[in-house]
């Protein structure tokens, strides 16, 4: 390894663990409370040394939110193949979504709760923000066509505004206002419960 490669490595390393400490801070503390004097500390670097790999924290948030929506598209992926027809592709998509807001809830927060960055188009890593959210939307896009041809999806729909209602409403049926969570309590109703039965009801407004 030559010298070069070996900085260029350190150099990468670095990076690692100053996204790492970040999401860690961010995780159990809330973006909101952590400052860029926060992470410098928790990587026991200098600030200045912090700013040259890293302008602000939306820089910073930004690099995890894609973390968090390459997993996702991982596993849109794999369920993905799992389905046979355009309308249990959807399902399946639909069951992957759910299980990466079980499993990963906070890289869930990152990207589909709080919203803690308003979009920025200045930011570097913006274009590549968009280009792997598209890359889910598209899927679902694909699942919907495939069931329109195969005849599993009714022929009038949409795509993309069934496309958008599908994920807004899982995101609704995630994101609970209090007065719902107070309703489902009255009516002895679990989260799951109404998320399942919000999955089964967008189904079968395809078919």
């Amino acid at each position: 390894m030559t010298v070069s490669d070996r900085k260029e490595r350190e150099k990468e390393m670095r990076r690692k663990d100053i996204i790492d400490t970040a999401e860690k801070l961010f995780f159990e503390k809330g973006y909101e409370n952590i400052t860029m004097a926060d992470i410098a500390k928790g990587t026991e670097l200098a600030r200045s040394t912090l700013y040259l790999y890293f302008k602000n924290k939306k820089e910073i948030y930004l690099v995890i939110s894609i973390r968090a929506t390459e997993i996702l598209n991982n596993m849109f992926e794999e369920y993905y193949l799992k389905g046979q027809t355009g309308i249990e592709k959807v399902k399946m998509l639909m069951t992957a979504f759910y299980k990466f807001y079980k499993e990963y809830p906070d890289y869930y927060d990152v990207n589909w709760s709080s919203y803690k960055i308003l979009i920025d188009h200045n930011l570097p890593k913006m274009k590549e923000v968009k280009k792997i959210r598209m890359k889910s939307f598209s899927l679902f896009g694909r699942a919907l066509q495939e069931g329109m041809k195969d005849k599993s999806i009714r022929s009038d729909i949409d795509p993309v505004k069934a496309n958008l209602v599908l994920a807004s409403s899982m995101q609704n049926v995630f994101n609970l206002p209090p007065t719902i969570k107070l309703h489902m309590e009255n009516n002895n109703l679990t989260h799951e419960e109404l998320i399942y039965y919000t999955l089964d009801m967008m189904i079968h407004s395809l078919k």
